[in-house]
């Protein structure tokens, strides 16, 4: 039987971001921490601290972003984002999204080299979040 992570992170999803370095040192943005922290508190419940999948596994991801809607549009606008006619196609970038979740997922895999295969895409919806599925490579 092989592994599986699902997990849906209710909340407007946060790129990763680069550490901020100032004067007084270098520190990680607070969004990106609090949300990297929501990550990893979402996994702990549902899987405790087990690690999912062993080292040299190779790995399937998809994940599925859902941002808010912006205000300020039109009534017709905004059905057209609701029915998602109309992509996401705006900052942040995907490849950052990905790393804000695999870097809260640390302890779910040896390592994060073990992603072989992405499906990911980015949506507009009433309700943000990001939906989450793992699952070992399966050769057919």
């Amino acid at each position: 039987m092989s592994n599986q992570l699902k997990i849906v992170i209710d909340g407007e999803p946060v790129p990763a971001a680069r550490p901020r370095v100032t004067r007084w040192g270098t520190y990680t943005p607070p969004k990106y921490k609090a949300f990297k922290a929501k990550v990893e508190l979402c996994y702990k419940l549902k899987y405790g601290n087990k690690q999912l999948f062993e080292r040299g596994v190779p790995l399937v991801a998809k994940f599925h972003f859902y941002r808010s809607i912006q205000k300020g549009l039109s009534k017709k606008e905004y059905a057209r984002r609701v029915s998602h006619e109309v992509r996401a196609a705006v900052k942040p970038d995907l490849d950052n999204y990905i790393k804000a979740i695999q870097d809260g997922l640390k302890a779910a895999w040896f390592d994060d080299g073990q992603v072989t295969d992405y499906i990911v895409s980015k949506d507009y919806d009433e309700n943000p979040r990001t939906e989450i599925l793992i699952e070992e490579w399966k050769n057919e």
